[in-house]
């Protein structure tokens, strides 16, 4: 018995942590896709951060201990932080998806005013070329639409702001196209 225990303990990873090591890799990619979609989506930012806390917590109130055991680890940090990455990001990447990938085909062309324009810094490298976006009041919700460098005076000679909207699979307005205009 002690041969196995010893051989057993041997092993550099066990497939449960080879497991969550993957689906932890899997939420931090498909977070970072689901931050695209988010600005692609007329959406309040508390219902994607709804979405990943409680599937995150409920998935950790499941599966803490199996964790911990895999992972010879004691307290909640460490398997609550792996379930919000893992499961709550792949879980809010997919309701963000199937409300951008299964959107209709029917746009509105809609138009609004600029109420604040700002800039955020580009690329390490790049710094200064920042760019440009602008918010909108898109009935009754706040959106940032952030432009490219190329289009700074554009955008700062700008007054209003047209888009192209269409309806997500999930009711969520999706942004097909939006520039500006004076």
């Amino acid at each position: 018995m002690r041969k196995e225990t010893i051989k057993s303990q041997s092993k550099l990873f066990t497939g449960w942590q080879i497991f969550y090591c993957i689906t932890l890799m899997m939420g931090v990619v498909l977070g970072v896709f689901e931050v695209y979609l988010y600005r692609l989506t007329i959406i309040s930012i508390t219902i994607p951060i709804s979405i990943i806390l409680i599937v995150g917590v409920t998935t950790f109130l499941f599966n803490r201990s199996h964790y911990n055991r895999n992972f010879n680890t004691r307290g909640i940090f460490y398997p609550l932080f792996q379930n919000i990455i893992s499961w709550g990001f792949i879980s809010c990447y997919v309701f963000m998806a199937a409300n951008y990938y299964g959107s209709g085909t029917e746009v509105r062309h809609v138009e609004f005013d600029i109420k604040s324009k700002s800039s955020m810094p580009g690329y390490k490298g790049r710094r200064n070329e920042r760019s440009p976006f602008v918010t909108i009041n898109y009935f009754g919700m706040k959106k940032e639409l952030i432009f490219g460098y190329a289009d700074t005076k554009r955008v700062d000679a700008a007054s209003k702001v047209t888009l192209t909207v269409k309806r997500g699979l999930l009711g969520f307005d999706v942004l097909d196209h939006y520039d500006v205009m004076d």
